[in-house]
């Protein structure tokens, strides 16, 4: 059975404690060079610690990768592009802003493929963060998760994996947002949603979105909790989403903090790819 990675809810909550083991010993993860693996990838715009720590992973696993630039950028139907491309390819590993069009390809595929980001979903960057979140902090299910900002494809990916992992999270709405998202976990009251909060994410600002009142604060980080960590999914912009002074405070949690990215996008690749050959 192929098993794709598109959505953080493509996988259980069981699936993701999968992935989160074999990160654990990502050293020892290596395919043998009888099997003769190859990865396609290919990266819409400038990917740097995605592309950088995938291309990391699959060298290590003893895949041979290639990058075939604008792979869904033909305007071949993916049926065929699927149907060629299917022979010479055992996993993609695809960045593209059309997020319909990559879920139409791994519909058609025979081969596992990860979304290494969409327009819809950044999952690859989530599911890492959320591994160095237990890793240095513990419990998952212990913790306050404060998302911060307009919905975008990253903060998309945190609603999805706090749903699958049962976590306490709120994300913080600008008021603009309020009325087209209504649940249970979203809501505009600043202080509420800070308080005692041990993980606060943010993300850059669409291009529709300039209120910089809505940027994170030092004085925001008051009513967290003292050891709290402040993740902003990088390129972050200190003009708007986040302020300098966080970035050299005690609440950043620093540049380590995304090394896990390559342990985690390692095992992804070697769970996918050892579940599709069974």
């Amino acid at each position: 059975m192929v098993k794709n990675f598109i959505k953080i809810d493509d996988f259980s909550a069981d699936e993701i404690q999968q992935i989160f083991d074999r990160a654990d010993k990502a050293d020892q993860l290596k395919f043998s060079a009888d099997m003769a693996l190859t990865a396609c990838y290919s990266f819409e715009g400038n990917s740097l610690r995605t592309r950088a720590t995938f291309i990391k992973a699959l060298s290590e696993l003893g895949i041979t990768a290639f990058d075939i630039p604008n792979f869904l950028k033909t305007s071949e139907g993916v049926q065929h592009l699927s149907g060629y491309m299917d022979h010479w390819f055992d996993i993609y590993i695809l960045r593209d802003r059309n997020h319909a069009r990559m879920v139409s390809f791994a519909e058609s595929t025979q081969r596992p493929m990860i979304n290494a980001m969409s327009s819809d979903a950044h999952p690859c960057e989530v599911i890492a963060d959320v591994y160095s979140v237990q890793k240095e902090k513990g419990d998952l299910k212990s913790l306050k998760f404060c998302i911060m900002g307009p919905p975008t494809n990253v903060l998309n990916s945190w609603q999805r994996i706090g749903k699958v992992l049962g976590l306490n999270f709120v994300h913080l709405l600008p008021e603009e947002y309020a009325e087209k998202h209504k649940a249970d976990f979203y809501t505009t009251n600043r202080e509420e949603a800070l308080r005692d909060a041990d993980v606060i994410l943010t993300d850059a600002w669409n291009s529709d979105f300039d209120d910089k009142s809505f940027q994170l604060t030092l004085n925001d980080l008051k009513t967290a909790n003292p050891d709290a960590w402040v993740i902003p999914c990088p390129p972050f912009n200190v003009e708007n989403e986040i302020h300098p002074e966080i970035i050299f405070s005690e609440y950043f949690a620093g540049y380590g903090q995304k090394k896990y990215l390559y342990h985690v996008q390692k095992a992804l690749i070697y769970y996918l790819l050892s579940e599709s050959t069974q």
